[in-house]
């Protein structure tokens, strides 16, 4: 039996676009009161409406996740709001493709905030009132660039291995609270991601691709497990992606 998910209060980072997006609009269907959260205001109130034409309360907080001020003034706004988080996406992403010696330090930085260091930030804040009640669920939106490296995307796939790891690390430490972790590795997916660094906007492959919505449901597959069950790792690739 599916958990619900009704009147849970659900964050979800790197909302206003992609998979964010399509991954708030499917948990607020679900019943969940949503967070959105990312830096574009603009983008994020157009989503909370349509969050709220759902009949559920929505968040919209403009904040850059990669930094620790931003992290701690959005988690003061969402426990001003609601009071607690059941439910994190650790979604913010970023990347860049290119053979490692045509990358800078600088991509290597902004990856690995943007990737690993906002899913800490989050993850930290989250989970202490997620085991005192002993409940909750933190989901990463990873890749399968995080089970497997690929070529180009050495920095990339770092950051997302290093996610996989992390969540690895906190599936076993969160077992005995009754918290969830779950690591979503998604194939390509027909996102705004990485346009102008690696991918290009109406390449043909993309139509190949998997939908954000495709994985939105994955996310809520996660976290709508029977009490008993966790899914920890959940593959979903576009059925032409080679393997």
């Amino acid at each position: 039996m599916r958990t619900s998910i009704r009147d849970k209060v659900a964050l979800v980072t790197g909302a206003s676009r992609g998979i964010g997006r399509a991954s708030a609009l499917a948990l607020a269907q679900e019943g969940a009161h949503v967070i959105v959260a990312a830096r574009t205001a603009g983008e994020l109130e157009t989503l909370a409406g349509e969050i709220r034409a759902l009949g559920r309360e929505a968040l919209p907080v403009a904040r850059d996740v990669s930094l620790t001020s931003d992290v701690d003034a959005l988690f003061e706004q969402a426990n001003a709001r609601f009071g607690r988080v059941d439910i994190l996406i650790n979604n913010a992403g970023a990347g860049k493709y290119g053979p490692v010696d045509m990358l800078t330090p600088e991509d290597y930085d902004w990856m690995m905030d943007t990737n690993m260091r906002s899913s800490f930030l989050c993850t930290r804040l989250a989970l202490p009132g997620m085991k005192e009640r002993r409940e909750g669920n933190i989901v990463f939106v990873g890749s399968v660039s995080g089970l497997k490296g690929t070529p180009n995307q050495a920095v990339y796939s770092a950051t997302k291995h290093a996610q996989h790891g992390f969540a690895s690390a906190l599936d076993a430490e969160c077992r005995e609270y009754n918290v969830k972790i779950s690591y979503l590795a998604p194939g390509g997916t027909s996102t705004h991601f990485a346009f102008g660094m690696g991918r290009t906007e109406g390449d043909p492959k993309l139509e190949q691709y998997l939908d954000p919505e495709d994985v939105a449901e994955a996310v809520v597959f996660a976290v709508t497990q029977p009490p008993k069950a966790r899914a920890f790792l959940i593959g979903i690739r576009p059925m032409r992606e080679a393997l």
